[in-house]
């Protein structure tokens, strides 16, 4: 199995010298674009432009983004191929001429872009998210958030899931390992030996990693964190402008998409299955 890792990646990319809340700016402008799309190309423009970021200006080479997201492509295969046949009216593009004849239900030139539309949006945005979980450092993102006012709490749970992420993985791998070793529903079918061992999997990764937080907490309440409301920080904060001016321009430009659109998706958002 390929080594999966979310994490910082050291490099000296336009993304690694951009600030955290510059790149908070970009994924927020990305995720609001991509959930209140309603054209096919917005939707490849945005998947073209995340892609670019990721392939040009993150520094980090397109492996490390394949070995995280052949993990989630079957999710998103799932989203396009399947996902049509639950169409009733939601936002799509494409007409409601029969475009494919099948035995389940005959599938329109909507329903096929509303999964299009669906696949478009995930990519987008998990490629935006590796960007910025492999480009920003978590001492950054402290740093950056608190001097902005934030309770250290609300800072460190999501820097404590990128941190710890990366163990979680390991250990649901050595679960899974001990699994297999020990032949754990050897006589089980196999989607039902799978999903056995994913509830023993998933009961476990549950108790560590509340044992693993739990540890995280002490560590900080015995240091006294959060006692003080100035800290000194050893890593300086990347910052420059023109990522400050790029945050700014995709989030203004996501924000006046939103306006436009709000008036046309009301009753036909992908979460509105009841038509």
């Amino acid at each position: 199995m390929d080594d999966l890792e979310l994490s910082y990646k050291e490099a000296s990319s336009p993304f690694h010298r951009m600030d955290p809340f510059s790149k908070t700016l970009y994924i927020l402008a990305v995720s609001t674009t991509a959930i209140f799309n309603s054209s096919l190309y917005v939707g490849i423009g945005l998947f073209v432009l995340t892609f670019s970021c990721a392939a040009f200006f993150s520094g980090v080479s397109l492996r490390a983004y394949w070995k995280l997201g052949k993990v989630v492509l079957p999710f998103i295969l799932i989203l396009t191929f399947v996902f049509p046949f639950f169409y009733a009216g939601q936002v799509s593009i494409g007409s409601e001429d029969i475009a494919i004849r099948t035995p389940i239900k005959d599938l329109t030139w909507a329903a096929l872009g509303f999964g299009a539309l669906l696949g478009l949006r995930f990519l987008a945005i998990g490629l935006s998210g590796l960007t910025y979980a492999f480009t920003t450092h978590p001492s950054d993102l402290v740093q950056a958030f608190s001097r902005r006012g934030l309770d250290y709490r609300l800072v460190h749970a999501p820097v404590l899931g990128l941190v710890l992420f990366p163990s979680f993985l390991q250990l649901g791998r050595d679960i899974s390992t001990t699994q297999r070793i020990r032949d754990l529903g050897a006589d089980l079918h196999p989607i039902a030996r799978k999903w056995a061992s994913l509830k023993h999997l998933a009961f476990s990764m549950l108790l560590m990693g509340l044992r693993r937080g739990q540890t995280q907490a002490m560590a900080l309440d015995i240091r006294g964190y959060g006692a003080h409301k100035t800290r000194t920080f050893l890593r300086p904060i990347p910052s420059s402008s023109a990522g400050r001016v790029f945050g700014w321009t995709c989030f203004v430009l996501a924000v006046a998409y939103l306006v436009l659109q709000l008036g046309n998706l009301a009753g036909h958002m992908p979460w509105d299955f009841g038509g």
